[in-house]
């Protein structure tokens, strides 16, 4: 037959093997009766404080005091640890197939579990391998994690390698390296290696580490990656930094996008503010830019629509070319349609059809049609090979000359 035995008031209360159900009240210490474990196959049920010296295996762990249960060993519960009004530290490794606690959860081992929820704070300095580990206040763990969701109320702290299927953050999220599927963070995150992040969604400010991949990246405010990074989809209110090459599908930003190295996208970029590239820029689909445009390299795309400035070595729109009024182009361009609004300043242009607008000034023209409005200015020669219109006032440093073929772009720019 199970025993139940009960225990109250007492300084020391000694157990070895108990086949049954314990109840502690109001004692201090419990202590193995010979070895360094105490073994209970039932539950054992606490009211106060306790200290458990060595390890503790049991069926069910029950205490509904506000007070600390610690386990100076070892702590394997068969099935719920349960302390929903107090605290729970655990000196070497805890098991237990859910874990409840009101307070703060401590591990100074590794954690195993189905489920951990504190009503404050998870703290594993091992690894942590879990269904669900939720924080009211906070979670961190020292070592690697295997989880698939961990949620703080406030903060969550992973600083081994991380698996996980979802983090969920209301104020800060950090980590160092590995996979998440989803990150969903109110404020700050940040992953000091390489991170592969399927949908990054965080209200504030991320910071990703070299060689990085994020397959959806939403931010509030500011995002940076620490090297070579590649993306599928990138959408950010305020400024995107990448301190090396970046490649993926489609950027829509309302600030500024600066990157050290090339950038890539195979199907469109389209920024508010300012575009700086250190390298080539090449986009398949479209560049469309409310400021200023600045490549080290090349900028290769099917069309390219800017506002203000653009600058690089060689722009080269597939189908079409625009630049707003009173804007400035420094550099070469080739493209199939090219729209020069007034007033707006360039370099030499190659197409298939080039408009220029009024008072714009441009460098040469080699083109197939050419139309040029009242009082614009060009510098350099003109070329072409079906028709060239200017209206009044339009100045020609060079005499016009209609050609047979038009050299090749290579040869004139």
């Amino acid at each position: 037959m199970a025993e139940k035995l009960i225990f109250k008031n007492e300084d020391v209360v000694e157990l070895g093997k108990v086949d049954g159900d314990v109840e502690i009240r109001n004692c201090r210490t419990l202590t193995p009766s010979e070895g360094d474990s105490i073994v209970i196959t039932g539950t054992l049920r606490i009211v106060d404080e306790l200290d458990i010296e060595g390890s503790l295996q049991c069926g069910g762990l029950e205490s509904k005091s506000r007070d600390q249960i610690t386990v100076s060993g070892n702590l394997t519960v068969e099935k719920a640890a349960s302390v929903p009004r107090g605290s729970l530290v655990v000196r070497g490794d805890a098991k237990a197939r859910d874990v409840e606690v009101g307070g703060s959860f401590k591990v100074e081992g590794n954690l195993e579990c189905v489920a951990a929820k504190a009503g404050g704070s998870i703290k594993v300095m091992g690894d942590a391998k879990a269904q669900r580990l939720t924080g009211g206040g906070s979670v961190k763990i020292d070592g690697n994690v295997d989880v698939e969701r961990v949620s703080g109320g406030g903060s969550v702290g992973i600083y081994g390698k991380i698996k996980a299927e979802e983090f969920d953050a209301g104020g800060s999220g950090k980590t160092v390296r590995g996979f998440i599927k989803k990150v969903s963070v109110g404020g700050s995150f940040k992953a000091e290696e390489a991170i592969e992040i399927e949908e990054l969604d965080v209200g504030g400010t991320a910071k990703v580490g070299p060689g990085s991949n994020v397959g959806n990246v939403d931010i509030g405010g500011t995002f940076k990656a620490e090297g070579d990074f590649t993306f599928g989809e990138i959408n950010v209110g305020g400024t995107v930094k990448i301190n090396g090459d970046a490649s993926g599908r489609v950027i829509d930003v309302g600030g500024t996008v600066k990157t050290e190295g090339n950038l890539e996208v195979t199907e469109g970029l389209n920024v508010g503010g300012t575009v700086a590239i250190g390298g080539n820029l090449k986009c398949d689909g479209k560049i469309k830019v409310g400021g200023t445009i600045r490549a080290e390299g090349r900028i290769d795309t099917f069309r390219i629509i800017v506002g203000g400035e653009i600058q690089a070595e060689y722009i080269k729109a597939t189908d079409g070319f625009r630049i707003g009024k009173r804007s400035e182009v420094r550099g070469f361009v080739e493209s199939n349609e090219i729209l020069i609004r007034e007033r707006a300043r360039t370099d030499s242009l190659y197409g298939n059809d080039i408009r220029i607008e009024e008072r714009a000034r441009v460098g040469s023209l080699y083109g197939k049609t050419i139309y040029i409005e009242r009082e614009a200015y060009v510098e350099g020669e003109v070329l072409y090979t079906d028709s060239l219109e200017s209206e009044e006032g339009v100045t020609f440093s060079q005499e016009p000359k209609k050609v047979d073929k038009l050299p090749p772009p290579e040869q004139v720019s």
